[in-house]
């Protein structure tokens, strides 16, 4: 079996993006239940931002599209229903959490994880997800503007929760080992 593979690096790698798409799709479906019109209360982006900030933009990438197909393909719609602007929403919140994350000039890890998670949510839920929302299910401005006060605070807290992952050296060590 191959060690290493082109775009996660390592089979560790693969797996533990694996895992993090698993633990999104899990959390996704349970917060399904607590959605109203456009406004879905949910920390589903945590594992695929995690995905970005740990392994890099591409692998957070492709950890957000396969959460939401996934999920799409679980859900009462099936994959017929998949829309791919929010499909690549997701995946642009792996994608610009592991780009923000790896800025070079930054060296506070404070800072890095701001603009990580606030970069991810600006672009992947409050622009690309809420255009998927009014163009292939017609919701109107109104609808969708309440997403930008939950995503902030959603936000806020994965800020906080994340800060506290990456402050633990016991969890640095046990991902620099998957890398």
């Amino acid at each position: 079996m191959a060690k290493n593979t082109k775009t996660f690096g390592k089979v560790k790698t693969l797996c533990a993006c694996a895992l993090l798409c698993a633990a999104a799709v899990s959390i996704a479906y349970i917060c399904k239940f607590m959605t109203v019109g456009s406004i879905r209360i949910t920390f589903e982006n945590l594992p695929i931002i995690l995905s970005g900030i740990f392994f890099g933009p591409v692998a957070g990438f492709i950890t957000g599209i396969g959460a939401d197909l996934v999920s799409t393909a679980i859900s009462h719609y099936g994959l017929g229903g998949l829309n791919p602007i929010i499909t690549f929403g997701a995946g642009a919140v792996g994608f610009i959490s592991g780009a923000m994350f790896r800025f070079p000039k930054i060296q506070k890890s404070a800072i890095k994880v701001l603009l990580a998670v606030g970069g991810a949510h600006i672009v992947g839920n409050m622009l690309i997800k809420s255009i998927g929302l009014m163009v292939y299910y017609s919701y109107a401005l109104p609808a969708v503007l309440p997403r930008v006060p939950l995503y902030i605070v959603i936000g806020t807290i994965e800020y906080a929760v994340i800060l506290i992952l990456i402050r633990n050296k016991g969890i640095i060590k046990s991902i620099e080992k998957l890398k």
